[in-house]
C-alpha cells in the first residue's frame, strides 16, 4: 500500500438496528443480541466498536439505527457524537440504511470510502482484521470498486450467503483479493457441501466496502428507485422543514438487502479473502460453539 492517501478518508458505518430476532428469547426486539454481553464482559456493539476504533477513529465512526435503539447506542458508544447517530424513521433494509450513511457522510467527505460493518457479529484476530479491511479500502480506493469481506467456509452452512472467487486481483499486505465470479444467497445443504469442496467459495461475512460516488453510481444503475428516494432525502438534510419529508420519502424507499440492490448484479465486485475467526451469531447452535461447557458439554448462557 504505497499510496496510503486513503487512510484519511476511511469511515465506518456501523449497523446497529437489527431486532435479533433469530435467538429469541435469549435476544429480543426489546433487547437485541448487539446490545447483550455474548462473549466476555462487553456488549458486542461494544466490541464492533472498539475493534474498528483501532484504525478507524471516533469522529469518523458512524451508527445507523432505528427508533427504538438511539439512547442504548448512546450509552454504549459515548464517544460517538450524536449528529453521527444516524435514526431511521423506519426499517427498510440494508440498502436504505447504507443509502443513509453515504450520503449523511458525503456531506463532510465526498471522497469517502464507507466501511459498512454489522453490530452483532463475533470477530477475533485483531490484525488480521485490521489488514483485512484496509486491504478491502485500498482497492476501493484505486478504482471504480465495490468490496465484500469473505471468510473461508468451516463447514457447509445453509444460513449463510456465499462469494465464488473469481481470478486473484492483487495481494496486498499478505490479503489476497479476487474478482467476484457471484454471490450465492442461503444454499441447500448439498449445494453448500459442494461449494465448500470445491475450495472456491467463501463465506459472505457482510463488510462491504466503497467508495460513496462509486456506491451512489452502481445503486443508480442496479437500483434506481432506491437511489432516487436517497438522493431525495439528501436534498432535506440540514435544511429547515426538511424532517417531514425525509421521513414520508423513508417511508415510501423500497425494503430491499444490500445484497438484492447491489452485490447479487454489480460487475465490479472483488472479495478480500479475510483470515481471522468470524461469527454470525444467528443461532443457539453457534452461541454453543463459542460458549465454555461443562464436563457434560452443556453451556449455560445468562
Amino acid at each position: 500500500m504505497a499510496n496510503e492517501a486513503f487512510k484519511d478518508h476511511i469511515y465506518a458505518l456501523i449497523f446497529c438496528g437489527g431486532g435479533g430476532t433469530r435467538l429469541w428469547p435469549f435476544s429480543k426486539d426489546a433487547r437485541p443480541k448487539q446490545f447483550l454481553k455474548i462473549d466476555g464482559d462487553k456488549t458486542l456493539v461494544r466490541q464492533t466498536f472498539e475493534r474498528i476504533n483501532s484504525f478507524i477513529p471516533a469522529e469518523r465512526t458512524w451508527i445507523v439505527t432505528t427508533p427504538d435503539y438511539p439512547d442504548e447506542v448512546a450509552q454504549e458508544l459515548p464517544e460517538i457524537p450524536r449528529k453521527q447517530v444516524l435514526v431511521e424513521p423506519a426499517r427498510r433494509n440494508t440498502a436504505m440504511a447504507a443509502g443513509l450513511g453515504a450520503i449523511a457522510i458525503r456531506k463532510i467527505d465526498p471522497q469517502a470510502i464507507i466501511v459498512n460493518i454489522w453490530s452483532d457479529q463475533l470477530i477475533t484476530g485483531q490484525k488480521e482484521h485490521e489488514k483485512a479491511i484496509l486491504a478491502g479500502a485500498s482497492v476501493a480506493w484505486s478504482g471504480d470498486n465495490l468490496v465484500a469481506v469473505g471468510i473461508k467456509p468451516r463447514y457447509p452452512h445453509t444460513g449463510l450467503g456465499y462469494v465464488k472467487k473469481g481470478e486473484v486481483f492483487d495481494v496486498i499486505d499478505g490479503v489476497e483479493v479476487y474478482k467476484v465470479e457471484k454471490f450465492t444467497e442461503k444454499p441447500k445443504i448439498e449445494v453448500a457441501k459442494k461449494m465448500v469442496a470445491s475450495g472456491s467459495y467463501l463465506w459472505h461475512e457482510g463488510t462491504l466496502i466503497w467508495r460513496i460516488e462509486t456506491f451512489m453510481r452502481a445503486l443508480s444503475q442496479h437500483s434506481p428507485e432506491t437511489f432516487k428516494r436517497l438522493e431525495e432525502i439528501a436534498q432535506n438534510l440540514d435544511r429547515v422543514g426538511g424532517k417531514d419529508k425525509i421521513i414520508k420519502t423513508y417511508l415510501h424507499a423500497p425494503d430491499m438487502s444490500i445484497d438484492v440492490a447491489l452485490a447479487e448484479k454489480a460487475p465490479n465486485f472483488y472479495v478480500v479473502a479475510a483470515e481471522y475467526e468470524w461469527y454470525d451469531l444467528g443461532d443457539f447452535s453457534v452461541l454453543w460453539q463459542i460458549s465454555k461447557k461443562n464436563k457434560e458439554g452443556n453451556s449455560l448462557i445468562s
